[in-house]
Order: C-alpha cells, then sequence, then structure tokens
C-alpha cells in the first residue's frame, strides 16, 4: 500500500492536505518523490508493518504540531524555553525521536514549504563543489543524502547531540548506498566543539537554531568554522511551536539581525508563511514562517 493510502487510511483529514500539495507538482517533484519511496520502501523501511509504523509517525507528528501551534496561539509563547528540558523529553527518548524524525523526513514529501526548503538547497548545490562539509543536527539525513549525492568525493563531519538521530541518518545513508563509515559522527553538543577554525566549505544547518537555548552562540560557531570563501544553509522559523522548539523568532527579521550579528551575509533567502495569510498580518496572527537563506562571511 502506498504511504499516502497508509497516511489517509489513519487519519482521512490527511488525504485532502496531501492531495492539494501533490497534485500540483511538477516532474521535478514527482521524480524525487518516486526516488525517495523507492529507497524508503526498499530499504528503510523493512516490511509493510514498518511502512504503516511510519504513516503513524507521519501522523503524530502533524498532530503534535497542531496541539503546539493550539496552544500558541493562546498564550504567544512556547511550552519549552530550555533545551535541556528538550533534550529529557525528546533527544534522549529512543522511540520519541524515532516517530519524530521518520514523521520529519516524509514531511518533505508532503509539506509544500519544507519541499521548498529542500528545492533551494539543491539548486544552491548545483552551483558549487564541496570538499569538506559540516552538518549540525542531521536530523532525518535527507540534506546529508543531496549534498553527499552531489559532491560524492567530500569529506563530511556529522554533529547531533541525538543518538538516535544519528542512528537515522547512518539507516538513511546505508538506504541510499552510501557508506556510513565513510562519514566522521560526532555524538556531541556544537557549542562544545573545539573543531579547528575556517575547516569547512560547506556548514548545513537545517531546523537548528530555534532548538537551542544560545542561536546566538551557534551561529558565531558557525562563522569560526566556516572557510573564508565557503557557505552556510541554514534554516530555521519563527512563530513555529513544535515539542523540541525553545529559541522564540518572533519575525523573519529577528532571524536576519542574528545572521548579521554573527558577522555573516546574507547572499539568498526565502521566507514562506504555513498559511495563506498577506505579510503585514504575520506577526498579528502568529502565523508560522518557515525561513532558509545560504550566507557567507562578510
Amino acid at each position: 500500500m502506498k504511504i499516502v493510502d497508509l497516511i489517509s487510511t489513519q487519519n482521512p483529514l490527511q488525504r485532502r492536505r496531501i492531495n492539494a500539495f501533490i497534485s500540483q507538482q511538477d516532474t521535478d517533484y514527482w521524480t524525487f518523490a518516486e526516488q525517495l519511496c523507492r529507497t524508503l520502501n526498499h530499504s528503510f523501511f523493512q516490511g509493510d508493518q514498518e511502512r504503516v509504523e511510519a504513516a503513524r509517525a507521519y501522523n503524530r507528528m502533524c498532530m503534535d504540531f497542531v496541539r503546539e501551534q493550539i496552544r500558541f496561539r493562546k498564550t504567544g509563547v512556547y511550552r519549552l524555553d530550555d533545551a535541556y528540558v528538550a533534550h529529557e523529553e525528546v533527544y534522549s527518548q529512543p522511540d520519541v525521536m524515532r516517530y519524530y524524525m521518520v514523521g520529519l523526513l516524509l514531511s518533505y514529501l508532503f509539506w509544500p514549504n519544507h519541499y521548498a526548503m529542500l528545492c533551494f538547497l539543491r539548486d544552491h548545490l548545483q552551483q558549487i563543489s564541496i570538499n569538506r562539509y559540516l552538518e549540525i543536527a542531521p536530523g532525518h539525513g535527507l540534506f546529508t543524502v543531496q549534498a553527499i549525492k552531489h559532491s560524492p568525493d567530500l569529506e563530511a563531519t556529522l554533529v547531533d547531540i541525538s543518538e538516535v538521530s544519528i542512528e537515522v541518518v547512518r539507516e538513511l545513508l546505508t538506504a541510499f548506498q552510501i557508506d556510513p563509515a565513510r562519514i566522521r559522527f560526532i555524538h556531541s553538543d556544537f557549542l562544545d566543539l573545539s573543531l579547528e577554525s575556517d575547516s569547512f566549505d560547506f556548514i548545513s544547518m537545517g531546523e537548528v537554531i530555534e532548538h537551542v537555548n544560545d542561536a546566538p552562540g551557534f551561529m558565531k560557531q558557525a562563522h569560526r568554522l566556516l572557510q573564508p570563501s565557503g557557505a552556510i544553509f541554514l534554516t530555521t522559523c519563527a512563530n513555529c511551536p513544535s515539542i523540541d522548539h525553545v529559541y522564540h523568532f518572533h519575525t523573519v527579521d529577528e532571524i536576519r539581525t542574528l545572521i548579521r550579528d554573527a558577522g555573516l551575509s546574507i547572499v539568498r533567502d526565502v521566507a514562506l508563511p504555513a498559511e495563506d495569510v498577506p505579510v503585514d498580518r504575520w506577526q498579528e496572527e502568529l502565523v508560522t514562517i518557515n525561513y532558509f537563506a545560504i550566507l557567507t562571511k562578510e
């Protein structure tokens, strides 16, 4: 059974949302979707029961976001404000992290803004070559796959505070016939790393800084590790409550200020609302905004 059918069987409301998105997509999307689904079905999900569990993980993650959003609309603040609590509740809990990462992986098939984010990265990768790659909190591993598929000979270092996340990335790389043994995995807090300055020509920070207490520190650490001619792929969000989001950006301008204060320049950026709301009402209505950018050193 197709993953869309499994998701929709468990939650019929999802079929309408998913079909509204995929019915408008071009051949590039379908090439990506078919490749990802084929890889997941053949290697990542070991049998029908795991596909059912993946659909359940996606639906559970969606409901988590809905519950957090409802609370946020009432209070105006995130439920959590401390990354250490998020670590105890989410990152150190294998069952929670597993469904969360699998759900997020599938979101790149069905969420317009997440797919746009992935396309943004892929478009940029077509313009460059990478020698030394650093990814901070690779999560589901899909960005890692894109980078390695584009630059097969790159030297990759992946840093994550969650052992479960690292294991999911290993599994996804294997599914895409990428040997995890060629990757340097570091289980650590990014701020605790003592890697040599100017070490990497490309740094990926996908959906990271909203999860930490010290977002300015993360950006400054990334600046330190980036080679003078290198680039950073950054994604984050404003007014985006989740089970593990702790750093609350209220506006896109706050994100841009954080970037510039870290000594970085914005080469190109995109801000997409999760709802069809005019830009002048985003802040008033607490609309979730997905932000992604390519950054360089000033």
